[in-house]
């Protein structure tokens, strides 16, 4: 253990020596004039992970072959330097322009938002006619269009926030769909790249994998954190490093693919990190760490490599992330002609010949803003090629980091003209690019997707706060007991419209009523008793902080009709009184269409109707073009579960129906009429008849939705579900006499020739069937056949749950598009 702490210790002092070195035997560049096709590009991004994370760059501990292999082949960029903090590094990148100038100052409260406007590396490579894909994090922006899919990743698969709880089987989201994963979060993000990777398609790709570790949380596989956790390190630095372990496997993946896809030598690998590292750990005895503008804050390992193209090298030129757009679109064949300046410059000459005298005297600044006040001047450097100048708490140094690598001498006033000339630069940027940072980050408000704004980007007055007193991504607003107290987002909405406001949080009481006011509107709703305790993230560094977590349920507040423009949406409560914890609001599109394009639907019967599928995350997001006569009688998106005969109602038939009636009619609104009731018997849907179990009258609740709905629409269908109740003696008997009565009364109500569609019971156990069972099977049958514009579905095939009577989620939304695919028939057959 000793030997290896020493040697830990000799690398950390001799690094920046033994780098300088290796740069002296530089080997001559081969660049062809001219691919023969353009090169696909992956570009591989770490977060978290800093200078001294690897083998190659001299840590004695950790474990990384593949990136030290792909060191050795690539040219290697000995200084290049990134932003101190996730989000800055990442909008540099992606546009290569110095971040403040696209409006990201921060990691959180907005300020890590990039303008929408911006044009992006990923929509200058899909406007050239590349494939583009981003699967990680993406930390500049959520709600559309700022989120990856509104700046030109066509694919995108990981999660948009600085920050995230659990890497262990992750709840990420594809195009903006939640998608529950199984496995370690980085291996999942690669298991979706790779799968992009391998898809058929004519056209190059460009593929962004921005891995989220080693950033914390400390999460990772135990053996691997055993491995490390010998006592040599912290438990902290321990998890970073079998954390890095684990991104070096997966880098090994990609490249792989790469060439059993036979695309090694058409494509350009790019492996960087977007800052410095995340504690006090091994650094190549560099000054600074993550968050610092010194030396270790900045300089990360960027490798870069292209078989038969460019022959392995270091090249020791300052170099930096705004330089990666610019390089590539050369290699690419792509133009930058644009009214927009980059900051970044072109690296092919550097790299094809060695050197370029055109970069000898260039400037790399780096600003962290004030987070708490960004007019204010916050930290800064500039870098050259000889010097580090910062500016810390007004006080400014110079460092010569030709002879004093580590910064340990002040030089400022022995070099008073050159400190004066950069101080004047940073100074000079600080000034053109505070506007762009100060400005009033509004959240976009559109109509393409439902916008979730967080509760940790409100204003907040009173006496609301952050859990734990913490800000970040992964937090939540606490302590709203007052009727002074507000919560309030500026928004930009997009499009005048119709919109629902949705309110996320937990609350323990049931007399709660919370408004939302905005642009002149309001609307109030008292909410529901949700009760969720918080738990303890997961986390191997045991001196950690502990960090909460929590889950949210979520009730809509209302409808409001908003005009376009900016506005504010402020959040308050009606009186004092019990918490309200609060995780955010969503805002939703709700838009109703002339009556003639807007198709009813009628969903009755019992429970499979009502659904009993297990819901999921994904299933409370909205669809386009979908909506649901809520049971106040106003049309909202839909959501599972869309009934709400019984407390377990679930995912149901009705959205699986929806999604595939709208795909084939996409110039209608299709709107859902939920009025199925758990365990109702066939008598229950006669006039005046009664469910005792729920309290209700099924048919003449539903008489009374069929006349609100059609005040807006037409009705196009009548979905039905039922007959579990009715398959006993004395009832199976005359079910069919009262099932036709059934649909007469509702045709009378909807229209005579309104197709009917009849599901058929669950299938288990089917040769079991009682008489009764097979004769109620029967009669929807018959029924179907007997009834014009009729159809009977088979349920063939599909599984149930434990309890043997109800489908499963799966088989409903299956259950659904066999639904659908009747009435097509019954349709074309018209």
């Amino acid at each position: 253990m000793f030997r290896r702490l020493l040697l830990h210790h000799k690398a950390t002092l001799a690094a920046l020596a033994v780098a300088f070195l290796s740069t002296q035997l530089l080997v001559p560049v081969v660049l062809s004039a001219e691919a023969a096709t353009r090169p696909n590009v992956l570009l591989i991004l770490t977060d978290d992970q800093g200078w001294g994370d690897l083998g190659a760059n001299g840590n004695p501990i950790v474990s990384t072959p593949t990136l030290d292999r792909l060191a050795d082949q690539s040219v290697r960029l000995n200084r290049f330097y990134v932003s101190p903090v996730c989000a800055p590094t990442r909008a540099a990148l992606l546009t290569g322009r110095y971040p403040e100038r696209t409006g990201v100052a921060g990691v959180t409260g907005r300020r890590e938002v990039m303008r929408a406007a911006e044009n992006t590396i990923a929509e200058r490579f899909r406007d050239a006619g590349y494939a583009t894909g981003c699967f990680g994090k993406w930390h500049n922006g959520a709600q559309m269009p700022l989120h990856p899919n509104g700046q030109g990743f066509e694919e995108f698969f990981g999660f948009c926030g600085g920050h995230f709880n659990l890497y262990d089987n992750p709840l990420l989201e594809r195009n903006g769909v939640p998608v529950q994963t199984k496995g370690y979060i980085t291996d999942v993000l690669t298991d979706s790249a790779i799968e992009f990777l391998q898809t058929p398609r004519e056209q190059p790709f460009f593929c962004y994998v921005p891995f989220n570790a080693p950033h914390g949380p400390f999460q990772v596989r135990q053996d691997l954190f055993d491995k490390f956790n010998t006592g040599e390190v912290s438990e902290k630095t321990a998890a970073v490093y079998a954390m890095v372990e684990n991104i070096d496997a997966n880098v090994a993946r990609l490249l792989n693919t790469l060439e059993q896809q036979g695309e090694t030598n058409d494509t350009i690998v790019l492996f960087m990190t977007d800052n410095g590292p995340n504690g006090k750990r091994f650094n190549g005895g560099m000054r600074g760490a993550k968050g610092s503008v010194h030396e270790g804050g900045c300089r990360v390992p960027c490798f870069i490599r292209w078989p038969g193209q460019l022959q392995p090298q270091t090249i020791d030129q300052i170099t930096g992330h705004i330089d990666l757009l610019p390089t590539l679109a050369q290699w690419c064949g792509i133009s930058l002609g644009d009214s927009v300046a980059l900051d970044g410059r072109s690296l092919v000459k550097l790299i094809q010949d060695g050197s370029d005298p055109a970069l000898n005297g260039r400037s790399i600044l780096t600003y962290r803003p004030n987070k708490s006040q960004l007019e204010k001047f916050g930290k800064a450097a500039v870098r050259t090629n000889q010097y580090r100048l910062t500016i810390e708490n007004a006080k400014v140094s110079l460092f010569d980091m030709l002879s004093d690598p580590g910064q340990e001498n002040d030089v400022a006033d022995q070099h008073p003209e050159t400190t004066e000339r950069l101080k004047s630069e940073i100074e000079g940027y600080v000034d053109a690019v505070t506007t762009s940072i100060t400005q009033t980050r509004h959240v976009p408000v559109t109509k393409q997707r439902p916008t979730f704004i967080p509760s940790v980007d409100a204003t907040l007055a009173g006496n609301p706060g952050y859990a734990d007193g913490i800000s970040w991504a992964h937090s939540w607003v606490d302590h709203w007991t007052s009727a002074a107290d507000t919560i309030a987002w500026p928004i930009d909405v997009a499009q005048s419209g119709r919109y629902q406001i949705t309110l996320h949080y937990v609350c323990n009481a049931k007399d709660v009523s919370v408004s939302a006011a905005i642009a002149g509107q309001s609307v109030s709703k008292t909410l529901r008793r949700f009760q969720s305790d918080s738990v303890v993230r997961p986390d191997l560094d045991s001196r950690s902080t502990p960090r909460r977590m929590l889950e949210f349920g979520q009730l809509s507040l209302g409808i409001v009709n908003i005009a376009a423009g900016k506005t504010t949406l402020e959040l308050s409560r009606q009186r004092d009184g019990q918490m309200i914890e609060l995780g955010g609001v969503t805002i939703t599109s709700a838009d109703l269409p002339a009556k003639e394009q807007f198709h009813l639907f009628l969903l009755a019967g019992q429970s499979n109707m009502a659904g009993r599928g297990k819901v999921t995350p994904a299933d409370r997001v909205p669809d386009p073009r979908i909506l649901m006569l809520d049971r106040d009688g106003i049309w909202v998106p839909a959501t599972d579960p869309l009934h709400f005969d019984k407390s377990i109602a679930g995912v149901g038939l009705g959205r699986g129906f929806a999604r595939r009636y709208a795909s084939e009619h996409p110039d209608v609104t299709v709107g859902l009429v939920p009025c199925a009731v758990g365990g109702s018997p066939i008598a229950a849907w006669a006039p005046g008849g009664y469910h005792p179990q729920t309290k209700t009258h099924p048919y003449d609740d539903a008489v009374r939705r069929i006349q609100t709905a059609m005040a807006s629409g037409t009705f196009k269908g009548i979905l039905w579900h039922q007959g579990e109740s009715d398959s006993k003696p004395g009832l199976a008997e005359a079910y069919k006499a009262n099932l036709m009565e059934v649909f007469d009364r509702f045709r009378t109500l909807v229209g005579a020739h309104t197709p009917i569609i009849i599901g058929g019971l669950a299938q288990r156990d089917t040769p079991k069937w009682t008489e009764h069972r097979k004769r109620v099977d029967q009669s929807h049958r018959e029924v179907a056949s007997e009834l014009p514009a009729s159809a009977f579905v088979e349920s063939t095939g599909l599984t149930l749950k434990s309890d043997n009577t109800h489908f499963d989620r799966q088989s409903l939304l299956e259950f659904g598009q066999r639904y659908a695919e009747a009435l097509a028939e019954i349709q074309a057959s018209k």
